[in-house]
């Protein structure tokens, strides 16, 4: 390490601590990944009982486009997503309202969800939220053809 007329400069400085950092530590615990979008925008479909828009989408899993998750989840699940078709506030066109119709639907996204959050090493949703999110599904009704 050369000293100039300013000092050492950060690399010199930083060089001789990165160099005895004990890596036993780093590669001991590993803490879970934060959620992906998908595993957010899931989770907000799911936990939505009323059902979400694209636009619901966007404000609370902060991404830049919310159209394709329900679509996703469907094709994913092979399941049904209710849609409202809702007038636009300026009254020119409509979107769609997303909503999950029945509790088989809501456990297998919530599965869904379990299997996201294990990959990443993240802990399952517990019984008392997975009983609270199934709670607001009704049951599915046999229909008679």
């Amino acid at each position: 390490m050369t000293k100039n007329k300013k000092g050492l400069n950060p690399a010199q400085v930083q060089a001789p601590q990165s160099a005895q950092h004990d890596r036993s530590i780093a590669t001991s615990h590993q803490p879970a990944k934060a959620a992906a979008k998908k595993e957010r925008a899931f989770m907000l479909i799911l936990s939505s009982s009323g059902g979400v828009t694209e636009n619901d989408i966007l404000r609370h899993c902060h991404l830049s486009s919310g159209r394709n998750y329900p679509t996703l989840l469907e094709r994913t699940l092979s399941i049904r997503l209710h849609r409202d078709d809702i007038l636009n506030p300026d009254g020119i066109d409509t979107h769609y309202r997303y909503r999950i119709t029945n509790r088989a639907d809501a456990e297998r996204v919530a599965d869904l969800i379990d299997n996201m959050r294990q990959r990443r090493k993240a802990p399952p949703l517990s019984a008392q939220e997975l009983a609270a999110l199934l709670a607001c599904y009704p049951e599915q009704t046999a229909t008679t053809a």
